[in-house]
């Protein structure tokens, strides 16, 4: 069964990491907790087809490895529409997942 998603209160960070170009939003969620959806980079594969994974949300950071879902592109799409935030990575990231996982340069 997969695991039901956070309901998400407020965005408070949007940034890209310095591993080379993952992105990542947190968010505040109506339980308590704060989350992470991440996008993690493919620049450094050499047959990648895409710039980036499909998202992931994580308890917190990703860095603290607690998974709590992968999303499809589908899921994600849907996931962020209902998001606003006036960040320009946060428009990034929003530009990635709508293209499935291309950057836009």
């Amino acid at each position: 069964m997969r695991s039901k998603l956070p309901v998400v209160k407020r965005v408070f960070d949007a940034d890209i990491c310095r591993d080379g170009g993952s992105y990542y939003f947190c968010f505040e969620s109506d339980d308590g907790h704060w989350y992470e959806l991440f996008l993690r980079t493919r620049a450094f594969e050499p047959n990648a087809t895409a710039s980036h994974d499909p998202p992931a949300i994580y308890l917190e950071s990703s860095n603290d490895g607690q998974l709590i879902r992968n999303l499809s592109w589908t899921e994600g799409k849907a996931f962020v529409a209902e998001f606003t935030y006036d960040s320009k990575r946060f428009q990034e990231l929003l530009a990635i997942v709508a293209n499935e996982g291309m950057a836009i340069n």
